[in-house]
């Protein structure tokens, strides 16, 4: 269990940095509202984690198994994710800094720090997410032949 959440977290992380770069590189990093997509990644790699542990198991996949696998994908990912974007601000992105902490989470403007930018906003946003997305996803994988309980 724990290696599956380990290789798809790795996938993922390296899914939002390949998406990172190119947002970069076009030159639309700073628009806020293109991080919907970090969430869509995100999805892609808790269902693929979810997915392959079921397909491990032979389909009898228990459902705090199965939603752990997606917990543990999400916080490898959104970890790894997180240590990179402290990397690159360290190294001259502070840019990011300012655009990430104007958008005011917690009320008045905090302290802009990096570690403190990058576990308010990346870390909280990416775990919460990922936990969210595979407590939704277990409700469809949960299921052998996914079906509607009770119907014909």
């Amino acid at each position: 269990m724990e290696k599956i959440g380990l290789k798809y977290g790795l996938l993922t992380a390296i899914g939002l940095a390949v998406y990172f770069v190119l947002m970069r590189l076009v030159g639309l990093s700073h628009i806020i509202e293109l991080r919907f997509l970090n969430g869509i990644i995100m999805a892609i790699g808790v269902t693929m984690a979810i997915r392959a542990y079921k397909i491990k198991v032979r389909g009898n996949i228990g459902y705090f198994s199965g939603f752990g696998v997606g917990a543990i994908t999400a916080i490898v990912g959104t970890t790894l994710f997180a240590a990179l974007m402290l990397l690159y601000i360290k190294l001259g992105g502070g840019s990011l800094i300012e655009t990430l902490s104007a958008e005011r989470y917690f009320g008045e403007r905090v302290q802009s720090t990096p570690g403190i930018v990058v576990f308010s906003v990346l870390m909280l946003e990416g775990v919460i997410s990922g936990v969210m997305i595979a407590f939704i996803a277990m409700q469809y994988f949960k299921q052998k032949d996914h079906k509607v309980p009770n119907s014909p």
